[in-house]
């Protein structure tokens, strides 16, 4: 068994591969990435015949570039954008949603940027049916919302006595 390890480390340079791309998955920080590289680069030696030795210092010098190299470039790439860029439910905050069913502090379903959401109105207000709400917070599956602001057309000091 020690023999065959010994005649096939491409193998466990494989193996050793794999696992860092799994560990990769779950991190998703691009460092796992780089040593995979490395494993992969040792593996390509270990296929070429070369000795243990060079296999490790072809697998550690890779790994190193990349980390200091390739890495610091590619979360560059990745991380575009201003560091303040609201994603996901944060950019929800100020967005109008159209109400499907009443709304007020314990119950009410409302649409928001086409989905639907569980609602609550986030004060003692009654939101009806149909109308326009604004979106005030979001916990969870749960969107809090406000009545959005409208003019009152119908101006009482222009009505006749």
């Amino acid at each position: 068994m020690i023999e065959w390890f010994g005649e096939n480390l491409w193998a466990a340079w494989l193996s050793l591969t794999f696992v860092l791309l799994v560990l990769e998955v779950f991190m998703l920080d691009l460092l796992f990435l780089m040593l995979a590289a490395g494993a992969l680069s040792a593996m390509t030696v270990s296929l070429a015949g070369g000795p243990g030795w060079l296999q490790v210092v072809v697998g550690s010098v890779t790994a190193l570039l990349m980390l200091g190299a390739v890495r610091p470039i590619a979360l560059k790439h990745l991380k575009k954008g201003p560091h303040d860029q609201l994603t996901n439910v944060d950019r929800m905050t100020g967005m109008e949603a159209q109400t499907i069913e009443t709304v007020t502090a314990q119950f009410g379903l409302a649409e928001v940027d086409g989905d639907t959401w569980t609602a609550r109105s986030a004060g003692e207000y009654r939101i009806e049916p149909g109308m326009t709400a604004v979106v005030d917070s979001v916990d969870g599956a749960t969107v809090y919302l406000r009545p959005a602001p409208s003019i009152q057309w119908n101006d009482p000091q222009g009505q006749e006595a």
